[in-house]
């Protein structure tokens, strides 16, 4: 039954093709205006109507399709792009990190290279990695501790003066007791005067110079520096500049506001002073 129909398919083709070479053959020989040309124009003036029509309905689609390709096209570059963008910016963020740091480093080589600066000093440098979130404690917290030789009472400085003391120390890391804070207490000087005190913190993170004599000469713009006096700081790191200063008759002392060097809410690298073996340096009382 199966090769029956094989057979008859087979045959049923052969006719086909067959009738196929006549017709094509009849439709070249005949002329222009025969049966099978007329038939094919007719055709075409019916079908191309319908191909018309169905052109203008598909066109919409069409536009549609190569918009929502293009779409997803231009997301797919503008996805790529973008972490392009992302990676060239956290590589300048990177290189712009470094970069300061550096200068920033250099800052404080050049700082404490000053010819009015005491030698003999070993320099570590450290980063900050933590702060003190209360008005009642201005510390801060550095990377590096007792492994790299820093001990209780060591002076902090930075590229622009004086920043505090070394209160706690662990292995890694240690505590920076500031100079605004209001337990500190720094003897201080006159760059270019007799005129000495001491500089204290306060609860509004500003300072003060105490104790000086009234008889004093004391000018707005003179700087402070570190007296080396109590063996509590190096000596000779700046401190501030004098901003105010007010006599009262009924007072023994001057009133003398000092805006420091440091600003210590931008401050980020600073500098571990080692003092040199046999240097009598200590902690404040009590750790400031």
């Amino acid at each position: 039954m199966a090769r029956k129909t094989s057979a008859q398919r087979q045959a049923v083709l052969a006719v086909l093709l067959l009738v196929s070479v006549a017709m094509l053959t009849w439709y070249f020989r005949e002329p222009v205006g025969g049966v099978l040309h007329s038939t094919q124009r007719g055709g075409l003036r019916v079908i191309s109507p319908v191909e018309s029509a169905t052109s203008r309905i598909l066109d919409p689609f069409k536009g549609a399709y190569t918009w929502v390709t293009g779409l997803i096209s231009a997301e797919n570059e503008n996805g790529k792009l973008r972490q392009e963008v992302d990676g060239l910016r956290s590589q300048v963020i990177s290189q712009k990190n470094l970069e300061d740091e550096n200068n920033q480093l250099k800052a404080m080589l050049g700082f404490i290279n000053q010819p009015s600066f005491p030698h003999g000093y070993k320099q570590v440098p450290a980063r900050i990695v933590g702060r003190s979130g209360s008005a009642w404690n201005a510390t801060i917290t550095i990377n590096s501790g007792s492994d790299d030789g820093i001990a209780m009472g060591q002076t902090v400085v930075s590229a622009e003066g004086l920043v505090g003391q070394i209160s706690a120390v662990a292995t890694n890391s240690a505590q920076v007791l500031l100079i605004i804070d209001n337990t500190s207490h720094v003897e201080s000087k006159l760059q270019n005067s007799d005129a000495q005190g001491t500089i204290v913190g306060s609860i509004a993170g500003q300072l003060e110079m105490d104790f000086v004599d009234k008889n004093q000469k004391v000018s707005k713009n003179d700087v402070v520096v570190t007296s080396g006096t109590g063996k509590l700081f190096v000596e000779g790191v700046p401190i501030g500049v004098v901003n105010q200063v007010s006599d009262q008759e009924v007072n023994y002392f001057k009133s003398i506001s000092v805006t420091p060097f440091v600003d210590f809410s931008r401050l980020e690298d600073v500098m571990v002073l080692i003092p040199p073996p046999g240097a009598d340096q200590g902690p404040m009382v009590n750790g400031g």
